[in-house]
């Protein structure tokens, strides 16, 4: 590696990219190279992890590569393969840095960007590693996530629950549900129909439907990756993907059928996710924000199990490299007269 320089790792190199993930003490399950490229499987772009070390100050980051060319909206208007731009892949990202210079690691990733035709980018900051405060872009807090921090025992984690999480675990139990712990993704049919169902039940977007190829490559993370199970009379009714590192664990993917509601199944399962998490040590259990303001019923829910410290504020950030190239992406969307200006989507000229 050149001095100053940013080094590109593909998916061609994976035991170089797991190796470099993982020299970072705090590295998080979202850079990992079988994780991106289930989104690659999934249509999101071309995975890419960045590396800076100079010896004093090392960085990693993880981004999914799109050729603009290829969204259906420029089909036919531009060249292939010449302008591009980047976004984190579907969970948190951003540079995770060990040192001090952070400048550095600023300078020659913008200085990549802008020689590489890289027109934007788009990124969700990890909860956690603070690089918002460090970004050169523009970085925005737009809703709350919340964590529960593991650093008591289930049993004092239980009292600092709010009293209708514990009222709800009460009457899981005297239901009779027990959990099933699966390692090895052998559950996975129970897991698909269930979350399909509830997707169904929500009208999610066609972007949630992840195909089963997505999760076998998931389970390609064998020490990362762990399903729940909440069985009642040996049916599996309630599910949930974890997947975790070494000091987070994720509330990912998952659902419930809806007839089982009444009994309970939602809390329960997250609190044995929470014993299972504490007994590897793993310091935070992650279990993200709503679907829209915070105020909604989703993210009560997950505030409901950190009630008194657990809001983070979430953030993203947005970089314009080339700014000729933004406008004149812009302007091709609006002499075809299909582009909402005033969207708040970014970037801008995908809205």
């Amino acid at each position: 590696m050149k001095e100053n320089e940013i080094a590109i790792i593909t998916l061609k190199e994976k035991e170089k990219w797991n190796n470099i993930v993982k020299s970072f003490s705090n590295y998080d399950v979202f850079y990992l190279p079988e994780y991106v490229e289930a989104f690659k499987m999934h249509g999101d772009g071309e995975p890419i992890l960045f590396y800076y070390n100079d010896g004093k100050t090392k960085a990693m980051n993880v981004v999914m590569k799109r050729d603009i060319a290829k969204a259906d909206i420029f089909k036919d208007k531009l060249e292939k393969n010449k302008y591009f731009d980047l976004s984190s892949p579907y969970g948190y990202g951003g540079f995770i840095i060990e040192g001090e210079d952070y400048k550095k690691v600023n300078k020659a990733y913008k200085k990549y960007c802008k020689k590489n035709n890289i027109v934007s980018e788009f990124v969700r900051f990890h909860l956690l590693e603070g690089y918002e405060k460090k970004y050169n872009g523009k970085a925005e807090n737009i809703k709350h996530n919340i964590i529960r921090k593991l650093d008591m025992n289930p049993e004092e984690m239980l009292m600092d629950f709010e009293h209708k999480v514990r009222k709800n675990i009460k009457k899981a139990n005297r239901n009779g549900l027990q959990i099933q712990i699966d390692t090895d993704g052998k559950s996975l049919d129970d897991f698909l129909n269930i979350y399909y169902s509830t997707m169904d039940r929500n009208n999610a977007e066609d972007g949630y439907y992840f195909k089963r190829e997505f999760f076998e490559k998931l389970n390609e993370m064998k020490d990362n990756v762990v399903y729940f199970n909440v069985l009642y009379e040996g049916k599996v009714i309630s599910t949930e993907l974890v997947i975790y590192s070494p000091n987070n664990c994720y509330s990912y993917l998952g659902g419930t059928l809806s007839e089982y509601f009444d009994l309970r199944p939602n809390d329960f399962l997250k609190y044995e996710i929470i014993k299972w998490a504490y007994n590897k040590e793993i310091k935070n259990f992650i279990l993200g924000g709503g679907y829209g303001g915070e105020d909604d019923g989703i993210y009560k829910y997950k505030k409901s199990f950190a009630p008194k410290n657990g809001i983070y504020d979430f953030y993203i950030g947005k970089n314009i490299f080339n700014k000729k190239m933004y406008k004149k992406l812009i302007n091709i969307r609006k002499k075809e007269g299909n582009i909402d200006i005033n969207s708040t989507y970014f970037p801008i000229y995908r809205a």
